[in-house]
């Protein structure tokens, strides 16, 4: 019985990957498919039924009723004569056909002695597989019978299509989505290789504003917009862009010929059209949008490269909160440069990259050195040395900076037990992320460690960036525990952030620490020394401890010194230094230095 489309012939890596771009292979079996194997069996009163799919080497069972073959290599499966015909493969005696006899299926204790199969075709030709009859009896299959094989073989292969079609089909919007858009770049690097495209990511509107929608108008709200902004993406680009829905309110356009400079003109000129309202449900609404554009050649990695980039161009946008950004390869190694550095932490504390180095601190007015802050370091074994001010903000904004603490915390205070049982009575400073006081159990990791390493806690001091999160009624609960274990507590960076004293009164602080970006250069800036001495005077008042970071010069020593300041660290000193180098400095300089005058 011959099928409705004419296979092509000798067009094996074509047929192969016409079966992966369906993207059936790694998926379950269905309700659907299971339902089609049954009826087969009951229908042709057959000891099995089954589906199968022919890979480059394989065959693949998706469904099966009864009895059938394995997942086998491709040479054993009866299916690969099947999908090189384009009608119903009918096999009433298979010990007398050639191609049979020897398979183990049918000489060994299996004894198929029947097979039928219809192709699964494509609607571009290509036979993937089979939909498959065989029995442990000879029998014949009329003509109508095959007729009846092939037109199940016909739904299950449109059942397979669907299922593609709605993968590549955003439920929401009804558009085209990433997985098409993946489709077509290839689609377009195999018919023209080289030609220049363009392809913009654009989020319209952006994240922020997209949940104020749904947080006060409702989900449903949110999605007719989604759907308004996407036609209205397709009315401006009908003629110029294949335009996607990306998810959520990301949308990507991907230009129809090569005169990118014309596009990119022409996508310059629609700020006014893209910032008209949206009234369609009786709310005029403005939505900003935000879009990240990349020129590209087609090639064999544009599905790859080309929406990574334009997401790298559209993040961009985000942060300048600029209509348009044009992809740039610096700004785009910048961001896989912050991945994989968040990428390589675990490893980088499990193989011992980070370090802690300690900084002295001074005792004024005499100059005695009794402690010193905890810094850390990373030594990427590839990369090399990153900067404190590089990787701390990328680890803070992620959930990293828990076990990363951890390690902190417990490395810093095994050092500080080392050093406590070889006769040096050292004060330490942590310093911690906002994060960390939001972990329940911080408090008892403290104590635990201090336990652990045989350290008094009132030789830890905890320090925090000063501000607004510490009024958390759960953050305020923890900061007290740390209080109640003995531990001192500064706020750091202080008088330049949040700088509320009326906090104060909530936060058990017991120091703090004057910014050193007040202090660097305040022995030539009248408006710095107003505001440090200001800071030390209020501070010192309220009973804090008040230590000064980033001491430079002898001239800002002398007037901080002169203003009342408890503790001093920075350049002027010493820069930050080993746990082995940090001892000898403390023991040249624990009566005083002269390097405090």
């Amino acid at each position: 019985m011959t099928l409705p489309v004419v296979l092509r012939q000798n067009s094996e890596p074509e047929r192969v990957r016409a079966l992966q771009q369906l993207g059936v292979l790694n998926t379950n079996t269905s309700d659907y498919f299971d339902s089609v194997t049954a009826l087969a069996k009951t229908l042709f009163d057959v000891s099995g039924a089954y589906i199968s799919l022919l890979d480059s080497d394989r065959q693949w069972i998706k469904s099966a009723v009864g009895y059938c073959p394995p997942n086998t290599d491709r040479d054993k499966a009866f299916c690969q004569y099947t999908i090189a015909q384009a009608s119903v493969l009918v096999i009433e005696d298979t010990l007398r056909d050639p191609r049979f006899a020897g398979n183990p299926l049918v000489a060994g204790p299996q004894g198929v002695r029947f097979y039928a199969g219809a192709p699964l075709v494509t609607q571009d030709g290509y036979a993937i597989g089979a939909l498959c009859l065989i029995d442990q009896r000879t029998r014949a299959l009329p003509a109508s019978d095959q007729q009846r094989l092939a037109t199940l073989a016909g739904l299950v292969m449109a059942h397979i299509t669907l299922g593609r079609a709605v993968g590549h089909v955003d439920a929401v919007s009804g558009m085209p989505n990433k997985y098409r858009l993946a489709d077509d770049l290839g689609a377009a690097a195999a018919l023209a290789p080289g030609a220049q495209r363009v392809l913009v990511d654009l989020a319209m509107p952006d994240a922020a504003r997209a949940f104020e929608i749904i947080r006060v108008m409702g989900a449903a709200v949110h999605d007719q917009l989604v759907r308004e902004v996407g036609a209205r993406l397709q009315q401006l680009f009908a003629d110029r862009a294949q335009v996607y829905h990306l998810g959520d309110t990301r949308f990507a356009l991907l230009s129809r010929d090569a005169d990118s400079d014309a596009f990119i003109d022409y996508l310059y000129g629609l700020d006014a059209a893209l910032q008209t309202p949206l009234t369609s449900l009786n709310i005029p609404l403005v939505l900003p949008g935000f879009g990240g554009i990349v020129r590209f050649a087609l090639g064999a990695d544009s599905a790859a490269d080309a929406p990574r980039q334009a997401a790298a161009a559209v993040n961009q946008a985000l942060s300048a909160q600029q209509r348009w950004s044009l992809y740039s390869d610096s700004e785009d190694a910048q961001q896989r440069r912050a991945f994989r550095l968040l990428h390589d932490v675990r490893r980088a504390i499990a193989d011992g990259e980070f370090e802690l180095v300690y900084q002295p601190k001074h005792n004024l007015p005499g100059g005695a050195c009794h402690g010193a802050e905890a810094l850390l370091r990373w030594h990427h074994r590839e990369l090399g040395t990153i900067s404190p001010a590089e990787f701390i903000p990328l680890i803070e904004t992620t959930a990293l900076i828990g076990p990363l603490g951890d390690w902190v915390i417990n490395t810093a205070i095994a050092q500080l037990g080392a050093w406590h049982a070889a006769g040096y009575l050292v004060k330490v400073a942590l310093n911690l992320s906002a994060w960390n006081f939001e972990e329940p159990d911080l408090v008892d990791r403290l104590a635990a460690a201090c336990r652990q390493h045989r350290v008094d806690p009132r030789y830890v001091e905890i320090e925090c960036t000063e501000g607004v999160w510490m009024e958390s009624a759960d953050i305020l609960a923890t900061l007290h525990r740390i209080r109640a274990l003995g531990m001192g507590l500064a706020l750091d960076d202080f008088g330049t952030g949040y700088s509320n004293f009326s906090y104060l009164q909530k936060v058990p602080a017991t120091v703090v620490k004057v910014d050193q970006s007040l202090i660097r250069h305040v022995h030539t800036t009248p408006r710095d020394q107003r505001i440090v001495r200001s800071l030390i005077a209020l501070a010192r008042e309220l009973d804090y401890q008040v230590v000064a970071e980033g001491v430079e010069t002898a001239q800002s020593l002398a007037l901080i010194r002169e203003w009342g300041c408890d503790v001093a660290q920075g350049y002027h000193f010493s820069k930050p230094l080993a746990a082995g180098v940090f001892i000898d400095y403390l023991v040249r300089h624990q009566h005083g230095a002269d390097n405090t005058s």
